[in-house]
């Protein structure tokens, strides 16, 4: 507009400075308007242009038009009287006198800012009942069209109603998105799907000119066109209500679903076939976090996606005799999750091997500190991995390292903390304490401004089904694992030994041959013969292969080489267990 409000409001500020001018009131030259801004916080620019020349010392008195063109919000005025009483700014109002140095001018002015701040309130309240019923009616109100929808155009039919119109080549999209899922039964297999084929999200362009959408397909918004209740003809519409429940404190969110004027995409049995199976996968999912993390919110890939902690049960071996399930921890990357394991070079890490790594590396390098020293490791678990979160920002896996970056402020309080905290000696009875592994391998330290950083060279190595942290040449990069690890023999291991053993049965009861036992099990006769080495190895290594007493990198592979040597002293040592 050639002439708006905003020019009305700074003519009349201007006439009241000339009106002053015997007594040396000069406008300066900036601007400070904040049109399309609201009044109801401070997050406007012209308001944060006029508080930094304010504290610059640039101005001496602030005239607005109305006490509500400075703030709506009672707590952002006195905020910013206090700042201007820190400064010795003055505040003047055009069409309401008020002398902020008196009580009763303060006193006049909250007065008036509370009916200001109120007006806000009720025109919210106003706004939002009319959206509401609005919704009510069956109209798309806010935000832009889902996938399959447009506003119609002046002229089409709808155009009065705001009748949203069906696009059928995105409507089509939207139909292969449940069918497809109605197939593969997986959203990261289906948005792998998409992105194959070449499909993006709606493309749109914004008020501003700036182009929205046109993104790959992933997890969550495959999620979010399944659960749409727009494309069976209903508009959803979700709001804030203050619950009565006695000690509730925050708003809750209630959705609440209306018949809508539109056309559905989805006819009601494929919707309900599609959420049927969803229902099923929800209750049956095994990716739910129980149990503690250390690196719980610290964890990222060299990509920048978080790690977020997981967990899953695996079944015991005889089911029969011990119907318990075993929790694996483990952390995936969000990458992962979205946009398909594939996608992710790092993927997920087992939760224990990650956390006690960390753990060796941080402990020992605040034992082993120039400057500082704290020994944590004689300290209660607890006490020790509430400092280790502490000390820890941020911890970043790459394929060739691991960074782990110290907060040095946080280090010192847990020196003068934990110093402070005498060492409890265990008494007889209880069990044994958790201890911290030692890793055989030194990070390199760096300091800069104020923290400080450990980077370790690490390989992430994929054996027998498992992604291994190993040092670059291929050994452990702990030494020892604590009691409370969790260590259990893997499956495959078990599984090998298991049928060797009942190969070498079988060939001593029936008398056949190596050829034939592999014809009825369905393996190749040298896969059998790879398998009756293990029956060779010594009685050590067996015990620690089925009790989880071997290192973690070694493999099956790493057995049937070590049986191919009948001393089981030399065994024993190829496979680290000599003793010394």
């Amino acid at each position: 507009m050639a002439f708006n409000s905003l020019d009305a409001q700074r003519e009349a500020g201007l006439d009241y400075i000339k009106s002053q001018r015997s007594h040396g009131w000069v406008a300066i030259d900036a601007l400070y308007d904040d049109g399309g801004f609201s009044g109801g916080n401070t997050e406007r620019p012209g308001l944060k242009r006029l508080l930094s020349d304010i504290r610059a010392q640039r101005v001496d008195i602030v005239v607005v038009y109305k006490v509500d063109r400075l703030s709506r919000s009672l707590t952002d005025f006195a905020r910013l009287m206090q700042l201007f009483d820190d400064h010795r700014v003055s505040f003047v109002s055009v069409t309401q006198q008020f002398n902020t140095t008196t009580s009763m001018g303060r006193l006049t002015l909250n007065m008036l800012l509370s009916f200001a701040q109120f007006e806000r309130e009720v025109a919210g309240e106003r706004i939002r009942d009319k959206i509401a019923a609005t919704f009510r009616r069956g109209v798309f109100v806010t935000g832009q069209p889902p996938l399959g929808y447009r506003r119609p155009r002046e002229g089409e039919p709808g155009f009065v109603e705001r009748k949203l119109l069906i696009v059928p080549e995105e409507a089509e999209l939207v139909r292969s998105v449940y069918t497809g899922y109605l197939e593969l039964r997986s959203l990261v297999a289906l948005a792998a799907r998409l992105n194959a084929a070449g499909h993006r999200t709606k493309l749109w362009t914004s008020r501003q000119g700036v182009p929205r959408g046109g993104k790959a397909f992933s997890t969550s918004l495959v999620h979010r066109i399944l659960t749409n209740p727009i494309y069976i003809g209903k508009i959803a519409h979700t709001r804030r209500v203050v619950s009565t429940a006695p000690g509730a404190r925050r708003p809750e969110s209630v959705t609440e679903v209306h018949d809508g004027l539109h056309e559905p995409i989805i006819p009601l049995d494929l919707w309900g076939k599609v959420h049927e199976l969803m229902t099923v996968a929800k209750r049956d999912t095994t990716t739910r976090w129980t149990h503690t993390h250390l690196l719980k919110g610290k964890l990222r890939t060299f990509e920048g996606h978080t790690m977020s902690p997981s967990s899953t049960q695996l079944k015991r071996d005889n089911e029969t005799k011990d119907p318990s399930r075993r929790i694996v921890r483990y952390y995936v990357s969000q990458k992962a999750v979205k946009h398909g394991y594939a996608a992710c070079p790092i993927k997920s890490l087992n939760a224990n091997v990650i956390d006690d790594l960390v753990r060796a590396l941080v402990v020992d390098h605040l034992a082993g500190a120039t400057l500082h020293q704290v020994n944590l490791r004689p300290h209660e678990p607890s006490l020790r991995d509430h400092w280790l979160r502490e000390v820890i920002g941020r911890v970043v896996v790459a394929l060739d390292r691991i960074t782990i970056d110290l907060i040095d402020e946080r280090v010192m309080a847990c020196i003068e903390a934990v110093e402070a905290i005498p060492v409890r000696k265990p008494a007889s009875k209880d069990p044994p304490a958790s201890t911290v592994p030692t890793s055989p391998f030194k990070p390199s330290v760096s300091t800069q401004d104020g923290h400080t950083t450990l980077t370790l060279a690490i390989l992430i190595k994929r054996l027998d089904g498992r992604r291994m942290l190993l040092s670059p040449n291929g050994h452990d990069l702990l030494l020892s694992s604590h009691p409370g690890s969790g260590a259990h023999a893997h499956p495959q291991m078990v599984l090998a030994i298991g049928q060797a053993f009942a190969f070498r049965a079988d060939l001593l009861r029936t008398r056949d041959t190596v050829e034939s036992i592999a014809g009825q099990n369905g393996y190749s006769a040298a896969r059998i013969k790879q398998l009756l080495m293990l029956t060779q190895l010594s009685p050590r290594i067996l015990r620690a292969a089925l009790t989880a007493g071997l290192p973690p990198r070694l493999t099956v592979s790493d057995l049937i080489e070590a049986a191919q040597q009948l001393d089981w002293r030399q065994q024993e040592t190829s496979l680290g267990l000599a003793k010394r």
